[in-house]
């Protein structure tokens, strides 16, 4: 399986430096994802034998190798709440109130919204429903075809060349004492365990951030990417599926005709240990979750003259 990982690796070098789009003053910035191959998910065993590897309660058994056959613009940040709050107030939408939020314990508050002090902040407590009317609302005004990512340009994006269960290396897995996280992603740290009595592993470093943190505030990756780990966990295109059995191989979102009743979401958050805080790692939510972990990311396809 190794020797097939080495053979199948990312077609497209990471050297080169991004290409950042921007359709108008007040619009996320876009960087071009250039097209490529990569190995979808994971097997218990990456190429680099990381013990802390494993989908398989996920229900994943075999990667899957993947094309991404044209560039596409992904956001460089996560869509945050100053973001976010322009489309309010521009397009009218009124989200619904109520999140699943931390008061000595996970509980749905119904006063909870997402609206935060500091507008740099990533958006969270936003539903699927909620990220896809602002990127429709985001198309109309600008004319470009925004959505959301699927689920396999998001991991393709994340990895950024890396076959390594997160792009920034293979140790700040549980366990270690020093840890490479907190200065390539905000998740469940020395910080945050100061504050929320979660009854799991955390991270062996400081973030500074025992929340969301404003965006950006960590490492790029290799493709010029921030936050794709940790931060709030961001909604993709795609239905929910427990295997990638039958998943187009072109990176495409994974859909059917009459929706489905879960989405995937990717990437981990502010208060997912270690292990959950990875490349390959999935989770599903309901299409109107609203939840203190999770935000989103915008996509858009390339017309032929920005590719």
């Amino acid at each position: 399986m190794i020797a097939f990982l080495a053979l199948f690796l990312f077609s497209a070098t990471a050297a080169e430096p991004p290409r950042v789009l921007k359709d108008c003053p007040e619009c996320p910035e876009l960087v071009i994802v250039r097209a490529g191959k990569f190995m979808m998910g994971a097997d218990g065993a990456n190429a680099l034998g990381a013990a802390d590897e494993s989908d398989r309660d996920t229900g994943e058994q075999m990667p899957l190798a993947v094309t991404i056959a044209k560039p596409f613009a992904l956001g460089k940040f996560e869509v945050s709440v100053g973001d976010y709050a322009r489309f309010v107030k521009a397009s009218g939408y009124k989200p619904a109130p109520g999140c699943r939020v931390w008061h000595d314990g996970w509980v749905v508050d119904p006063k909870a919204t997402w609206r935060a002090k500091d507008p740099r902040e990533a958006v969270a407590c936003v539903s699927w429903d909620d990220a896809t009317a602002y990127v429709a609302w985001l198309t109309k005004t600008t004319g470009k075809p925004y959505r959301l990512p699927s689920e396999s340009e998001w991991e393709y994006a994340v990895r950024a060349g890396s076959t390594a269960p997160r792009p920034f290396g293979n140790n700040s897995f549980e366990g270690v004492s020093l840890s490479l996280a907190c200065e390539n992603a905000n998740v469940f740290d020395v910080t945050a365990q100061a504050i929320y009595l979660f009854a799991v592993p955390y991270a062996r470093c400081r973030d500074n951030y025992a929340g969301v943190a404003p965006v950006g505030q960590f490492k790029a990756n290799a493709f010029g990417l921030h936050d794709m780990i940790g931060n709030v966990t961001e909604w993709t295109a795609d239905c929910y599926t427990g295997s990638y059995w039958g998943r187009p191989p072109d990176g495409r979102a994974w859909v059917w005709q009459g929706g489905c009743e879960t989405r995937s979401v990717r990437g981990g958050s502010w208060a997912s240990r270690p292990t959950e805080a990875r490349s390959a790692k999935r989770m599903q939510a309901t299409p109107d979750t609203r939840d203190a972990t999770i935000g989103f990311r915008i996509a858009r396809d390339l017309t032929l003259e920005e590719q």
